[in-house]
């Protein structure tokens, strides 16, 4: 077995999202000594690529949708619309907080954090990186990614990722596969 010249944990978690963050704090929080690596800003996906700032652009439909529905029953909504860059600047003052909150909040649990792709280098050793770190547990939190469809037009399709982080917006469609959705703009 080989062995490494590294900064040892109780226990690595690779991914910064939920569930790794859940997993480190509750570790950190008994008294282990815990490092937290990822190749993104801090924060994963729900908190910045996907649950909470989609919460945003629904909240905005939806009153969309209600001021439609209640024309002619006591509102007027002839000059309701939606700003588009106004409404993802907004979204980007709940997203933009987020990683360094999230790297405050693991500094103040005495987390240890590393910010670069991390890969096994070893059974209980993964090197983020130039730093080897080696972990009695090693949790991979890193969540999931749109995978490539391999079907002709795909190149006009658009993520989820991408889609929330548009500057402008043209007439789109949406089909929503669980909870990762694929948009396609019009040509």
């Amino acid at each position: 077995m080989t062995e490494f010249i590294g900064t040892k944990f109780d226990l690595v978690v690779v991914g910064t999202g939920a569930a790794a963050t859940t997993v480190a704090s509750k570790c950190a929080s008994a008294g282990w000594e815990v490092a937290i690596a990822d190749s993104r800003p801090f924060g994963g996906t729900c908190a910045l690529r996907g649950c909470d700032p989609k919460k945003v652009l629904v909240g905005a439909a939806a009153v969309m949708d209600w001021v439609q529905r209640m024309k002619g029953k006591g509102i007027q909504g002839d000059q309701a619309g939606i700003d588009w860059p106004e409404l993802i600047r907004f979204k980007r003052s709940f997203t933009d907080p987020v990683p360094k909150n999230r790297e405050a909040d693991f500094a103040k649990a005495g987390i240890e954090t590393f910010h670069d792709r991390a890969h096994f280098v070893g059974l209980t050793a993964i090197q983020v990186g130039r730093d080897v770190l080696e972990g009695r547990y090693i949790v991979v939190a890193t969540g999931a990614t749109p995978r490539k469809l391999d079907i002709p037009g795909e190149e006009f399709l658009t993520t989820s990722e991408q889609f929330l982080e548009l500057e402008s917006l043209r007439s789109a469609s949406c089909s929503s596969v669980g909870a990762i959705s694929q948009l396609s703009s019009p040509m």
